[in-house]
């Protein structure tokens, strides 16, 4: 038995029922070509495809308590550059200021330039620890710092390095490059409080992907 899809005479049809084979050809055309344009997304040259990125784990608290630090030391640092300013102001006009009080301006000095040290480092490491982050991609890692970022593909790293001693960043991550060199992560900086302790799942993530595209790059051979 046939449905007609029309009733009436030919001069005035009314549908009855929809032309389910024209809508099923018009689904099939737009799956047709959605697939097309994906594959020439994915063969088109540039293309980075699905990128993840990974960031500190906790990058607001950390940036905080950096900052915070910076502010202190810095803070430090002014104060000793006051009270060396009110000691060399408050000596006897025409007189040399004795051995002590020069002991003191001395030490003061020092404290003062040891305390603008590890506030300024403070300070980049907060801001590193805002912007940080490494994106993967199927052409390799952008790995973002306080400073700029930087694209490392597949081919140049050999390892991912979980604990690198360095004196601005302290103990972080890195990639081994095959010349030798190095690419830090900010995103990984560590806290004195956790140096003991193994790295985390994000490092490992890393390990897999470089590990998976070694075993594509050498075929299936």
């Amino acid at each position: 038995m046939t449905i007609p899809r029309q009733i009436g005479p030919e001069t005035g049809p009314r549908t009855a029922l929809p032309d389910y084979s024209r809508s099923n050809a018009t689904v099939e055309r737009m799956v047709s070509d959605l697939r097309r344009g994906s594959r020439r997304a994915s063969s088109r040259p540039g293309t980075a495809g699905t990128v993840r990125a990974l960031f500190p784990v906790a990058a607001t608290r950390d940036t905080l308590l950096r900052a915070v630090a910076a502010a202190v030391l810095l803070g430090g640092t002014v104060i000793a550059a006051v009270a060396i300013l009110l000691l060399a102001l408050g000596r006897e006009d025409g007189h040399a200021p004795g051995i002590g009080l020069l002991i003191v301006m001395f030490a003061l000095g020092g404290i003062g330039l040891i305390l603008l040290v590890l506030g300024l480092r403070f300070a980049l490491v907060a801001l590193g620890t805002a912007r940080s982050r490494v994106e993967i991609t199927d052409q390799g890692l952008r790995v973002v710092g306080a400073a700029g970022s930087r694209a490392v593909p597949w081919r140049e790293i050999i390892a991912v390095e979980s604990r690198v001693v360095h004196p601005v960043h302290w103990l972080t991550a890195a990639l081994r490059l095959r010349d030798g060199s190095r690419v830090l992560m900010p995103a990984f900086d560590r806290h004195i409080w956790t140096w003991s302790q193994p790295s985390g799942q994000d490092i490992r993530t890393l390990r897999l992907e470089l590990r998976k595209h070694e075993k594509a790059a050498r075929g299936p051979f």
